[in-house]
């Protein structure tokens, strides 16, 4: 029985799906991506914001990716910081997934309670509406 949040580092099993390695290579795709084809003329404006008139919570984001692709962190982050945190910390688990199935390294895994899970969840949930606060003022 798990006792709290822990952060524990453990053996690959065979078979095991690698998630930082499937999502770290979808965002390497979107960068690469971002990168060398023109996204502002291929995507369509935002359809939430147009009816409604304020951001949704994924405004920005293909700003946000563009600047990440072109290097411009702070640009990034201030476009939509959900995701350029999101793309970043995939990233990370793209590199650090490669060297652990590569090098058969320990995994890392976070696992969390069940009387701290809802907690978790609230928590996430107010982050993200921050976030989505954030979107809407500065547009």
């Amino acid at each position: 029985m798990v006792k709290g949040m822990r952060v524990v580092f453990t053996q690959r099993s065979k078979g095991q799906i690698e998630f930082g390695i499937i999502y770290g290579c979808i965002a390497f795709i979107a960068l690469c991506s971002a990168r060398f084809l023109p996204l502002f003329s291929l995507l369509p404006d935002c359809a939430f914001k147009r009816i409604t008139g304020i951001s949704c919570p994924t405004c920005g984001a293909t700003h946000s990716i563009v600047h990440l692709a072109h290097g411009n962190v702070v640009a990034a982050f201030l476009s939509n910081p959900l995701i350029s945190i999101a793309l970043s910390v995939a990233l990370f688990a793209l590199l650090f997934g490669l060297i652990a199935f590569s090098f058969q390294f320990p995994r890392i895994e976070v696992s969390v309670s069940a009387k701290e899970d809802p907690l978790v969840r609230i928590v996430a949930v107010v982050f993200f509406l921050i976030h989505w606060a954030y979107l809407i003022i500065s547009s």
